[in-house]
C-alpha cells in the first residue's frame, strides 16, 4: 500500500527502482495536432506539503480510474549508472501521469523523459548527458513565498519565523547541530513503524495573518499509534500521512525523542536527551530514533521550530537535508518534488532523474509563434513566443526542456535515476470527455459572433471540441494547440491592463437536479495569484457563458488569491462575474460558528492548495454539484463541501465551461520564475476535461469535512 499525503510519498512496500537492467517504450512525447490562433485571421508535511485526508474517501472520485506505474528494474541502457531514487510512484489517469519521489539531498531540479534508444545517448567526463531529440519535463522551483529565517527582520508582511541556528526557543538556545535529533528510515520494513504527521484543527492551529502559510506551518502532532491517529482523525486533525519510519521498540542502537507542550499550550516541542530535555522534561516519549545512520534508506531526522505570532508554534520534523531546507526556507528557490508527464499512447518506461543543476530556460513555449514586443504595456517588453518545433530546431541536440526555469545554456547533470513502467488508464465513463490525445483535432477554428455589441479584443471560435473564446486579449498573441497530449493555451491580457480570459464550452450539455449530481473534472497546471487562475463554470446560460451570465445562474469554482491560495465556490445570481467583481461564495478553509459566522471555531482538515501547484505540475479539479450542494476534491482527495442557497443556483440543462483568467498582469504579484519570464503572459495546459450527469452523491465524511453554509463577499 502506498500513501500519498502532503506532497510526501511513502511506499509501504519500499518501492525502489535501480539504475540497472531492457525494456522498450512506445510513447515519444512528441507534439500532436496543429497550432492555431491569431494566424488564422484573429504537490509530506515534513516537506511543507498540503495535508491529505486518509480514510475520508477511498479510490478518488467516481469516473476517474487511476493506473499505478511499477518500478522497472530490468532496464539495460546506455545511460550512465547512478544511484536510485527511493519511493518513486507514478499514477496515470488516461494519458496523464503524476510522479512523486523522495527528494535527493543537493538536487537543484528533477526531470522525466521517455527511456531513449542507446544510440541517442552520449555523456562526458563531467557528468553531462545528452539524449538526442529528447523531450524533458522538469519540475522547476516551487511558487510560494520564503520563510523568515532565525532572527532576521521580516522582509514582507508575515507572522512566521523558522528558528534553527543560535535562536532562543521558549527558554532554550538551539544551534544548527541541535537540529538533528537522530536518524530515521524513509521506507517501510520489518521492525519499523510509521510516524504520522497530524495537523492541528484548532482555530489558531495555523498562521492566519498575512502571507506566510504552508503545509509545514500547521501545528503538528507526530504519532505512531494507529489508535491515536484514528482518534485524532475523528477530531478533524489533518492527516499528512506517514512522513518517516522509526524502530518499533527501543534497543541498543536507538534513543528516545521526547515531546512536550508549553504551559499555555501554544507551543509543541520535540527533542532528545540534553539541556532541552532537562528543562522541558522526559515524561512523554514520542518515538525512538536511530542514534546513527544505518544504511541507504536512513536519513537524519531534523527539526525546524515554526514560531507563529498569530497562532500555535511547533517543531516541524523533516527526514533528510532536502526536506529540512524546504521546511526551513520555503520559497521559490526550492525545487518541486513532483513531476508531470502526458501523452502516453501505450506501455512506456519513463526515466526519472534528480539533477545537480537546473533545467535551462528555452524561452516561452507557446501554441503559436509570435515575435517579441518592445512595449506590451506600460513600456514593458514582452518575450518572443516559440512553438515546440521551433525549440527543437534551435537545439543542437534536438533536446527540449519543458518548464526549464534556470537562466543557463548548460545541460544539467543527473545525480540519481530511476525507471517507472506505466500504461495509460482507461477512459473514464463520462457524458463528455476530452483527453487531447493524438486523434484530437484543434482545427479548424471557425469564427463565431463574439456575443456582445463591442467585439474589440474579443475572439470567439467554434473548435472541433467546443466553443472557444478569448476575451480582452492582445490582437495577435492568443492561441491554442494540441501539444504533448494536452490542450496548451496562451494569451496576453491586452496592454497588460485588462480582464483577459479564456473559455472552452463543450457543445454537449449536462443536467442539474436536487437528487443527483453533475461531476465535472479538469486537470490543469494551476499556478494561482489574485490575477491569474483556472476555473470551472456550471451555468444555465449558453456559450459564450461569460457574456450571458447576467441573464441566469452560475456556479463558479476556482483557485484564487495571492498566497496562500484558496479553492472556492461562488454563486453568481444573475450577475456578470469578473476578476475584479467576484460573486459571493463560501470559505471552506475556516470552520465557522453556525450561530455566529464571524467567529472561526476551527480549521478544516483540507490540503493546503498552494502545495499542489507548480508551473508544470498539474492539479486535478473534481466538482460534484447538485442544486443543493457542491463537493470539491483536490487531486482526488476531499477538500470541501458547501450548502447552496435557494436562489442563484442553475437547474435543468446546464453548460459546463473550463477556463482561465489573467487580470492586469502588469501589477500581478509574482514569484521569481514568473516575474522574470512570464509576468505578462498566461499559459495553461488543460487535460482530461469532462463531465457526467445523474451521478450519485460522492462518498463524504461530513463529520470531518462539515459543509459550509455562510456566504461572503470575496
Amino acid at each position: 500500500m502506498t500513501h500519498v499525503r502532503n506532497g510526501w510519498i511513502v511506499g509501504m512496500g519500499a518501492l525502489l527502482a535501480v539504475a540497472l537492467g531492457g525494456v522498450g517504450c512506445s510513447s515519444s512525447g512528441s507534439t500532436h495536432g496543429t497550432t492555431q490562433g491569431p494566424s488564422t485571421g484573429s504537490g509530506g508535511s515534513a516537506g511543507g506539503g498540503s495535508g491529505g485526508t486518509s480514510g475520508a474517501h477511498d479510490g478518488g472520485p467516481a469516473g476517474l480510474p487511476k493506473v499505478p506505474g511499477t518500478p522497472d528494474t530490468s532496464v539495460k541502457t546506455a545511460l550512465p549508472p547512478l544511484p536510485a531514487l527511493t519511493n518513486v510512484t507514478a499514477t496515470a489517469i488516461d494519458d496523464n501521469v503524476s510522479i512523486h519521489f523522495d527528494p535527493i539531498d543537493g538536487a537543484k531540479d528533477y526531470r522525466v523523459y521517455v527511456l531513449p534508444k542507446d544510440s541517442d545517448v552520449s555523456s562526458d567526463s563531467s557528468g553531462h548527458v545528452t539524449v538526442k531529440n529528447a523531450t524533458y519535463r522538469c519540475g522547476g522551483n516551487r511558487q510560494m513565498p520564503a520563510a523568515t529565517l532565525d532572527g532576521a527582520p521580516q522582509v514582507q508582511s508575515g507572522a512566521i519565523h523558522t528558528l534553527v541556528d543560535g535562536q532562543d526557543v521558549d527558554g532554550v538556545t538551539r544551534t544548527l547541530p541541535d537540529a538533528t535529533l537522530g536518524y530515521v528510515y524513509v521506507t517501510a520494513g520489518d521492525g519499523r513503524v510509521p510516524v504520522y504527521a497530524m495537523g492541528d484543527p484548532a482555530a489558531n492551529g495555523d498562521n492566519d495573518c498575512y502571507f506566510q502559510r504552508w503545509g509545514a506551518s500547521r501545528s503538528k502532532k507526530y504519532v505512531t499509534s494507529e489508535s491515536d491517529r484514528t482518534q485524532l482523525l475523528g477530531q478533524r486533525w489533518r492527516d499528512d500521512g506517514p512522513v518517516f519510519y522509526v524502530p518499533a521498540s527501543a534497543g541498543a542502537s536507538t534513543k528516545p525523542v521526547y515531546t512536550s507542550n508549553s504551559s499555555d499550550g501554544i507551543s509543541t516541542y520535540y527533542y532528545v536527551d540534553g539541556p532541552e530535555a532537562d528543562k522541558r522534561g522526559k515524561d512523554t516519549v514520542a518515538f525512538q530514533v536511530l542514534a546513527d545512520a544505518a544504511g541507504a534508506d536512513t536519513k537524519a531526522l531534523m527539526r525546524v521550530f515554526y514560531e507563529n505570532i498569530c497562532g500555535k508554534s511547533h517543531d516541524e520534523l523533516a527526514p533528510g537535508q532536502a526536506w529540512f531546507e524546504r521546511v526551513r526556507n520555503q520559497g521559490d528557490q526550492q525545487p518541486l518534488f513532483d513531476l508531470h508527464w502526458s501523452g502516453l499512447t501505450g506501455e512506456t518506461t519513463l526515466v526519472v532523474e534528480a539533477l545537480g543543476d537546473g533545467c535551462p530556460y528555452p524561452g516561452f513555449l507557446a501554441p503559436m509563434s509570435s515575435p517579441a514586443k518592445a512595449d506590451g504595456g506600460f513600456g514593458h517588453p514582452m518575450p518572443e513566443w516559440l512553438t515546440f518545433d521551433q525549440m527543437r530546431a534551435a537545439s543542437p541536440s534536438g533536446e527540449v526542456y519543458v518548464n526549464g526555469q534556470f537562466d543557463t545554456t548548460d545541460a544539467p547533470r543527473p545525480i540519481a535515476r530511476s525507471f517507472v513502467k506505466i500504461s495509460p488508464g482507461p477512459k473514464p465513463e463520462l457524458d463528455w470527455f476530452e483527453s487531447f490525445g493524438p486523434d484530437t483535432q484543434t482545427t479548424p477554428l471557425t469564427e463565431e459572433p463574439c456575443g456582445i455589441d463591442n467585439c474589440f479584443a474579443q475572439f470567439r471560435r467554434a473548435a472541433p471540441f467546443g466553443d472557444v473564446a478569448f476575451m480582452a486579449v492582445d490582437d495577435v498573441r492568443w492561441g491554442l494547440t494540441n501539444l504533448l497530449g494536452e490542450l496548451w493555451v496562451a494569451y496576453d491580457d491586452r496592454g497588460a491592463d485588462t480582464n483577459g480570459k479564456f473559455r472552452l464550452t463543450p457543445g454537449v450539455k449536462a443536467s442539474m437536479a436536487a437528487d443527483s449530481f453533475v461531476h465535472a473534472t479538469m486537470t490543469v497546471d494551476a499556478f494561482t495569484t489574485g490575477r491569474r487562475y483556472p476555473q470551472i463554470l456550471i451555468s444555465d446560460q449558453d456559450a459564450p457563458v461569460q457574456n450571458n451570465m447576467v441573464n441566469g445562474n452560475t456556479i463558479l469554482v476556482e483557485t484564487f488569491m495571492n498566497w496562500p491560495n484558496t479553492y472556492q465556490v461562488e454563486v453568481c445570481d444573475h450577475q456578470m462575474w469578473d476578476v475584479n467583481a467576484q460573486c459571493r461564495g463560501f470559505d471552506t478553509y475556516h470552520l465557522l460558528d453556525p450561530n455566529d459566522p464571524t467567529k472561526t471555531v476551527g480549521l478544516a482538515p483540507s490540503p493546503e492548495v498552494g502545495e499542489h501547484i507548480g508551473v508544470d505540475r498539474s492539479m486535478i479539479f473534481d466538482v460534484y454539484a447538485s442544486t443543493k450542494r457542491v463537493y470539491l476534491f483536490l487531486d482526488q482527495e476531499p477538500y470541501g463541501c458547501v450548502n447552496l442557497p435557494a436562489a442563484g443556483v442553475p437547474s435543468g440543462a446546464v453548460t459546463v465551461t473550463f477556463g482561465d483568467v489573467l487580470y492586469h498582469s502588469d501589477v500581478d504579484v509574482l514569484f521569481d520564475f514568473h516575474s522574470r519570464h512570464q509576468h505578462r503572459e498566461d499559459r495553461r495546459h488543460f487535460d482530461n476535461l469532462g463531465f457526467k450527469s445523474g451521478v450519485a452523491e460522492p462518498g463524504w465524511d461530513e463529520s470531518r469535512f462539515p459543509c459550509a453554509s455562510h456566504m461572503q463577499d470575496f
